[in-house]
Order: structure tokens, then C-alpha cells, then sequence
């Protein structure tokens, strides 16, 4: 018996080597020097409009994270700029270098929260897998220095998030982030309320007319982007949509005011950026021979 016991144990102690062994081997091997792997400068040329909207939806963290936020100009600040106008390259310059950062970040932010560990980034073709889950990635789909390590994962406690990117808005991953179960019920992924802060934010009420006629709640408030860290930045912030408003909407001043508020960190912006990145990268084809 006691030789037994010896055989199983060894026999259990080799397969374990050996699984080690080619779960470190084999990702290695599937990537060879006739495909170099796409650096993340190559990666952020992809800009993706998940990404852009970012900076509308969240203006003071965004900011605050970015290098040259400021000259990554969205859709709305190149209305009436010329194709051929120098901002247009210099603007997406700064996307690029902001984007590539925010991929650095997300996939290490990723990384430390072991998000691989309870969601995978592998579709198998098995099972309906592409069903539940999108198509299968090839090995050059991998072959990415986003995906060093690969973060295949250990099990499934959540979806598979290969094709992850584009599939929700980032509304979604900022409110999954904070309440798992508000957008997931029954999820058992936890909260990650550390990535989140206090601030102020400025809000409009709503037109007490409109309210009256709808059935609506007086006391119903519209949040303006941007949390800002101090009640005088938001007071400035309000004064400065005021001052954007047309004659006609003289009367919306009047229901501008600031208030407590909690909202996404710049490092959450960046894990979701990650997130949105997921499932878009597409290898150029190998040229005919």
C-alpha cells in the first residue's frame, strides 16, 4: 500500500510539471518570427471611438490623466476644421499617445485585480462557444504585446471576454465596475469601488413646466460631464455653462447647481479603455508569395 500511495503521488506530482510546464511552454510557442508582434504604439493607431468618447463623457478625468488631452480634439471641437488643416494631424497624434497609454494601463490594471482569473480570453471551438461567446481568435489575433502575458484565465466564474470591446458602452462598464449587480444580476464578481472618487458635479433641474405635464418629479436632476474635485472648480464649471447658453435659454441658469457626486478614477478609465480594446485588433494579412 505504501508503494502505492509513493507511485500516485509522484505520478500526481509529473502530470502537475507537466501541465506547468507546457501552460508556460506553449504560449511561447505560438508565436514565431514570421509575424512580429504588434507593439502598443501599432495597437493605439486604432483608435477606438469608445475611447474618443471618453473624453466627452468624462472631460476632468481624462484630462487629468492624458498627456495633451487638450489637443485630442473630438468630433465636436473639429466641426468646420478643414481636412487639410494642421490640428486634424496634430489632434490625432495626441489620441494616439493617450490611447496607447490607456492601454499600457488598463491591461496592468487588468492584470493586478487578476480579472484573467475569473474571465477568460479564449473562445474554444467547442461546445457552441461562438455562440455565447464570438468568434475564435487565431494565434496571430494574440500576438500582441497587450497579450504578454496571454490571459487565457483558470476557469469561467464570468464570461469570456475575447471580443469584449464594443459590445456595451462605457456607461455600462463604469456602472458594472461600481455595482456588478446593477447591470448583472446574480453576478458574483465584487465591487471595485476603489476606483471611484467623491467630487462635485454640476446638474440642471428640470423644467418644473415639462415636469408638470410629463408627471414628473420636480426634483429631477441632469448631471453636466465632469466631476470635479472642489465645490468652487464645480461653482466655476457652472458659471461657464451659463455663459454658453443662448438668449433663449436664459431661464435654464436659473436651475444650474452643483452637488455631491461620485464617479469613475482616471485608472478606471484607462481598465475600461482596455476593456473596449478587446476583440478589435486585426492582423495584417501576409502578403502573397
Amino acid at each position: 500500500m505504501d508503494r502505492l500511495t509513493s507511485v500516485l503521488f509522484f505520478a500526481g506530482f509529473l502530470c502537475f510539471a507537466l501541465a506547468f510546464t507546457l501552460s508556460c511552454v506553449y504560449p511561447w510557442a505560438i508565436t514565431d518570427a514570421r509575424h512580429p508582434e504588434a507593439s502598443i504604439p501599432e495597437l493605439a493607431k486604432g483608435v477606438t471611438g469608445e475611447f474618443r468618447r471618453l473624453k466627452e463623457e468624462f472631460p476632468v478625468e481624462f484630462a487629468a490623466n492624458y498627456r495633451r488631452a487638450n489637443e485630442a480634439l473630438t468630433e465636436r471641437e473639429l466641426t468646420g476644421v478643414a481636412a487639410d488643416d494642421p490640428r486634424r494631424a496634430k489632434s490625432e497624434e495626441a489620441w494616439q499617445t493617450a490611447y496607447a497609454k490607456a492601454l499600457r494601463d488598463g491591461r496592468d490594471i487588468y492584470v493586478a485585480e487578476a480579472c484573467w482569473h475569473c474571465h477568460s480570453q479564449f473562445v474554444r471551438p467547442v461546445a457552441n462557444e461562438t455562440q455565447r461567446f464570438g468568434e475564435v481568435r487565431t494565434a496571430q489575433h494574440y500576438n500582441t504585446a497587450l497579450d504578454r502575458p496571454v490571459m487565457w484565465g483558470t476557469r469561467r466564474v464570468g464570461p469570456d471576454l475575447t471580443n469584449e470591446g464594443g459590445l456595451r458602452s462605457n456607461d455600462w462598464h463604469v456602472a458594472h465596475l461600481h455595482d456588478p449587480r446593477s447591470t448583472s444580476p446574480g453576478s458574483v464578481m465584487p465591487a471595485y469601488t476603489w476606483y471611484f472618487h467623491e467630487g462635485w458635479q454640476v446638474r440642471r433641474r428640470i423644467d418644473p413646466v415639462v415636469a408638470e405635464r410629463e408627471g414628473l418629479d420636480a426634483a429631477r436632476a441632469y448631471p453636466f460631464p465632469g466631476l470635479y474635485e472642489t465645490e468652487a472648480a464645480a461653482k466655476s464649471a457652472m458659471d461657464a455653462v451659463g455663459a454658453s447658453l443662448p438668449q433663449s435659454l436664459e431661464a435654464e441658469k436659473s436651475r444650474l447647481f452643483v452637488e455631491k457626486a461620485i464617479g469613475p478614477s482616471s485608472e478606471a478609465l484607462s481598465l475600461i479603455a482596455y476593456l473596449q480594446w478587446l476583440g478589435t485588433y486585426e492582423p495584417a494579412e501576409e502578403p502573397a508569395r
